[in-house]
């Protein structure tokens, strides 16, 4: 256990630290939104360009992996609608927002570091091989069902169209698209421009660690604590499990494929759920809660996980 603690520990101290830091005024809380200005329109986007450029897609690329992964994203989506719906008694339009929670997990700015920690370069080619696909997927699909289950909705043309722009011009995006044509069209970077971008990509992480913990001041645990709970647990215990399961059990893939996959389908809700409910403004209180709940839950579940996931 105190091996385990020992991985997890330094990410959520460096969490604890963005998060003193603004909460008490040594920084002032403003600077967490230039501070995630920078890592999701900067740092990462170039760290993603580099992983790309350097990707071995044979090794990174397994079908059943992704089919394992994705399967646990969409179960912890439609439970969550489903809870949303038909427990909760919300409308369409929220349960959408409510499910979104448990489906955008903190794949890369939380799920990176920890991989890397925890399992090492082999495991960073997987995870990113899972990442490739994670924000055009996860958006494809929340966009899509929110604009059909709300009553205001454009038609359905214009709704996938409007997707499309969406991920296309996604910073994310754009850094792993790069990254991608660099790759299979074999063009090499000059020496100086190459060492740049691996200065800029070894930043990349220990800032958006800081910058989600100077985030959370944002966020408050308002109403709907039950519910909160609920979709914390989707995406800290199910969403995993789901992801478990197909990869150990139904698959039988070797062992750092499933702790790859596992590690980062356990990561807690992406601060992208709050700007997903607020773009269509359904579920914006219970979206801050998540955040904030299921980051600090995310201690103890992420230690169990990998304790779990190393006795293989």
């Amino acid at each position: 256990m105190l091996e385990i603690f020992i991985i997890v520990a330094p990410v959520f101290i460096v969490i604890a630290s963005g998060y003193l830091a603004c909460s008490t005024n040594y920084l002032s809380p403003s600077i967490s939104d230039n501070i995630n200005a920078l890592t999701v329109k900067f740092t990462v986007p170039v760290l993603l360009f580099r992983a790309m450029y350097n990707l071995d897609f044979s090794a990174a690329l397994d079908l059943n992996m992704l089919i394992s992964f994705y399967t646990g994203a969409i179960t912890s989506f439609i439970l969550g609608t489903f809870l949303a719906r038909v427990v909760w008694k919300r409308t369409p339009g929220e349960s959408v927002a409510v499910g979104f929670c448990g489906f955008f997990s903190n794949a890369v700015l939380l799920g990176l570091p920890i991989v890397e920690r925890g399992y090492g370069a082999e495991a960073m080619t997987l995870a990113f091989g899972i990442i490739a696909f994670h924000s055009p997927f996860v958006y494809a699909v929340g966009i899509t069902s929110m604009e059909l289950a709300r009553r205001d909705g454009k038609p359905l043309g214009e709704t996938l169209f409007a997707t499309f722009k969406s991920i296309c011009s996604n910073s994310l995006m754009i850094g792993i698209f790069i990254g991608v044509m660099f790759n299979l069209l074999g063009i090499k970077m000059f020496q100086p421009l190459s060492v740049a971008v691996d200065m800029i990509a070894s930043a990349a992480l220990p800032i958006a660690v800081f910058g989600i913990g100077a985030a959370l001041t944002n966020y408050t645990i308002k109403s709907e604590i039950s519910e909160s709970l609920a979709i914390s647990a989707l995406t800290l215990l199910v969403y995993p499990a789901v992801v478990f399961l197909f990869t150990h059990f139904i698959f039988g893939m070797p062992k750092i494929y499933v702790q790859a996959a596992v590690t980062i389908a356990s990561m807690p809700a992406g601060l992208n759920i709050y700007i997903f409910a607020s773009m269509y403004n359904r579920a914006v209180a219970l979206s801050a809660s998540v955040i904030l709940i299921s980051t600090v839950l995310s201690v103890l579940s992420i230690t169990m996980w990998l304790r779990i996931l190393n006795t293989l």
